[in-house]
């Protein structure tokens, strides 16, 4: 128990330390959308994006599109999950999440 303890101990000291002296990390946030029985998480930060269908039957899919670099995508979509990772040199300025084509979205700004 006394070796669980100070791991803890000492694994909480270093990332202390590393959170400190790390340059900045890019933010990163969450949405969250339900629809019909299902639901959906969005995720975002400054280097990669995605929509995941977490849980239920219903027939939508999960949607995404992102501002990289002022260049506003398309849509992607597909039944479970869809990823957008930027490119070396660019980030994610803002990107929508949705569960459906014709339903209204949630962003995340950085």
């Amino acid at each position: 128990m006394k070796r669980i303890k100070a791991a803890a101990v000492v694994t909480a000291a270093l990332a202390g330390v590393a959170v400190a002296t790390a340059p900045a990390q890019a933010h990163g946030a969450y949405v969250d959308i339900s629809r019909n029985g299902c639901t959906y998480t969005g995720y975002s930060n400054h280097s990669y994006a995605y929509t995941e269908k977490e849980s239920g039957s219903c027939a939508g899919h999960a949607w995404l599109r992102v501002r990289a670099n002022n260049v506003i995508s398309s849509w992607y979509h597909d039944p479970n999950w869809v990823l957008f990772i930027a490119a070396s040199g660019t980030s994610v300025q803002v990107s929508d999440h949705k569960s459906c084509a014709d339903c209204s979205y949630k962003n995340i700004r950085h």
